[in-house]
Formats: C-alpha cells, structure tokens, sequence
C-alpha cells in the first residue's frame, strides 16, 4: 500500500488546481490463501501531462515507486506477468474521457503470484508485495514479504528515431528548473482537497491485531485523504494484520533467518 500512498504524494505535486487523484485497492484472502484482488485509479484530465513534466523535471527521484503511466498499461502486458504466476484477470476497463481511468479485477492462487503482478501494474520490484507468515504462537501475520522470481528476459530496446534528437527541446538550467518546480508544488494545496484513497484487505480469520485505522469484522480499512495524508506514518502505510489460523489451510513463509 505504501507505494500507492508514494504515487499519490508525487501525483499531487504536478496536479493543477482542479486536479484529482482517486485510488481504490480491496484484496480479499480465502481459507487456502487465494483470493481476489481489485485495483481502480482516476486520474483527472491533464493528469497525464503534469506527470511528464514533473518527471523532466525530476520530482520523483529518490521515491521508491515509479509514478505509472495509464497510458503505457494494457491487457496483453498484464496477461503475460499472470502467466505462470497463478493469476487470472476477471476484469479489464480503460477509459480516457472525462478522466483517465484504469479498474481491473483479478484472482490469484496466492499472495506471491498478486505480488509479482501488482508490482508488473504498478511498476515496482517484481519481488516486493504481502506475504503470510505464522507467529511465534501458532497464528498467522499478514505483512510486507519479499520473493524471489527466475530472472526475466530483457525487452529488446527500441531504438529512438533520428527526428527524437532534432526536436529535444532546450536544456533548462538549474534556476529555470527550480522555478517551474516551486510552481508545481504551489499548486499542491488546490489539489489535496480532492485526494481519494481507499485500501482494504480482508483476511480469512479472526483479526486478532491491525495497524489499520479501521477494522470491520476480519476487514482492515485504510482511508486517505486531505484531512489524514500527512500524518499517516510509515509504520502505518504498509498492512501489517495478525489474525486466527484457525479451521485454514495456508502454507506460511518462513521469516529469513
């Protein structure tokens, strides 16, 4: 979850004071660790370009998720990063007017093969994503996990036409760069207003302990917004859930020793 939280801090950097920014992400963990998993983000119009600009400009370095491209994701990609990794699309919707938008459904065998495709979506490290691990007494941990995946071919790179070089644009020296930055983050305050994030993970016990702000039932909801963004902490922003393991069949991890 802290990378979507990451995209919408960058996001609202490059927002114009009309700007939005929507999210909605609900995992749901069955009995023997498969589920289902939804994925919807909004972005409004011009959100495209803004995003350009504030990579040329490069407001996103040092963050540690890329800022994805709406326009760059497609069905035939995602296919192929489910292939093998016990991960099936249920559902498929681009649109690009009013707003650019992106909803996808999947269902997943377990939690690896949704972390291998998520971060292929999301443009994060294909090892990065939510793991089950069993606690010291006998129950279950939902948390960040780290796999190892079989390297992946190298994409042959395409070569940029001739034409790329003659119509590059001007170098902007460091001031020029810094003044269009500051302009970016003025508009910031405007666009904060309409940030929209929602995240939910439903586990299949008992919820024994989240670092949710919200609990319903075996559901851990995390709601962001203009009011909450900047105190949310770090600790907070990954889903940390320990619930009941009992009547499930679910083949914990192993804690790296």
């Amino acid at each position: 979850m802290k990378k979507f939280i990451v995209l919408a801090v960058v996001a609202l950097t490059a927002l114009s004071l009309s700007g939005c920014i929507q999210v909605k992400s609900d995992t749901a963990i069955e009995k023997d660790g498969s589920g289902t998993a939804s994925l919807a983000l909004s972005l409004s119009p011009g959100m495209a370009d803004a995003i350009k600009e504030m990579e040329e400009l490069g407001m996103n370095e040092g963050q540690d998720v890329d800022v994805p491209k709406l326009d760059e994701i497609n069905r035939e990609d995602i296919e192929a990063a489910c292939k093998g990794h016990g991960v099936t699309i249920t559902k498929f919707e681009k649109a690009e007017a009013p707003d650019t938008s992106l909803d996808i459904a999947l269902e997943f065998e377990d939690l690896k093969g949704l972390s291998y495709v998520m971060a292929s979506i999301m443009g994060g490290e294909p090892g990065e994503g939510m793991g089950i691990y069993e606690t010291a007494d006998g129950n279950y941990l939902l948390k960040a996990a780290k796999y190892e995946f079989p390297d992946e071919p190298a994409k042959p790179a395409e070569e940029a036409p001739e034409a790329a070089e003659q119509t590059e644009g001007p170098q902007l020296t460091d001031e020029e760069k810094a003044q269009k930055q500051m302009a970016l983050y003025g508009k910031m305050m405007g666009a904060l207003a309409e940030l929209d994030i929602r995240f939910t993970v439903t586990v299949p016990g008992e919820v024994i302990e989240s670092n949710a702000p919200t609990v319903e039932g075996m559901t851990s909801i995390w709601a962001i917004n203009s009011g909450n963004m900047m105190s949310m902490q770090d600790e907070t922003m990954e889903p940390v859930i320990k619930f009941s393991s009992k009547g499930l069949d679910i083949e914990p991890l192993k804690e790296e020793e």
